[in-house]
């Protein structure tokens, strides 16, 4: 995704194997097409023709996608875990004196918006 996300314009199943190839050790080509469509058929990717071949482009934003995968998961969360879920989140943000502050500001403003 982030080399799809990376060009302006659709990318083939080439342009992709080659720039994997220069970031880590090479996959097949094979593996390639099968990801990309396989991102197709989870609705990541949209593919259409040009001339012989495939091209891919992503169907989201790099930060529309990862704002829908943390809604995914932490919808998840609160809906079973919502308690421990929250303890865990004050213990692990809420580290110093500002960020309490912070907290408390977004409580407040949610609190006041609410009524």
């Amino acid at each position: 995704m982030e080399i799809v996300w990376a060009e302006e314009e659709p990318v083939s199943v080439a342009s992709v194997h080659r720039a994997l190839g220069r970031r880590r050790k090479s996959l097949a080509y094979s593996t390639v097409k099968a990801v990309l469509s396989n991102l197709v058929v989870k609705g990541h990717l949209r593919k259409r023709s040009e001339g012989r071949s495939n091209v891919f482009s992503a169907v989201q934003s790099r930060e529309a996608f990862r704002r829908q995968v943390v809604d995914e998961v932490l919808g998840s969360l609160v809906k079973d875990y919502r308690n421990p879920l929250l303890a865990h989140l004050v213990d692990r943000v809420a580290t110093d004196p500002s960020t309490l502050d912070e907290l408390e500001r977004l409580i407040a403003a949610k609190r006041k918006a609410g009524r």
